[in-house]
């Protein structure tokens, strides 16, 4: 799956890092809705706002060059 944040800045990361964190605590906390830049969360979308969170995060860290990254080699052939 390809990360739909890496070709933003930095700056830009931030500010949606920090608008997803809000939202996530306001509907993990009291339940509310939400709403970035005209979409809307609800309780229900939790799962979906803490995917994007990791994803943002990610794309920081690919960014900064601290993104750990594995390698698995399958030796049963």
């Amino acid at each position: 799956m390809t990360n739909p944040f890496t070709s933003l800045t930095a700056n830009e990361l931030t500010s949606l890092r920090t608008k997803y964190l809000s939202c996530l605590e306001a509907i993990a906390t009291a339940g509310q809705s939400y709403s970035i830049d005209g979409r809307s969360f609800t309780r229900a979308d939790i799962n979906a706002v803490k995917l994007t969170l990791s994803q943002i995060t990610d794309a920081q860290a690919m960014k900064s060059g601290t993104r750990a990254r594995r390698t698995f080699t399958d030796f049963r052939r």
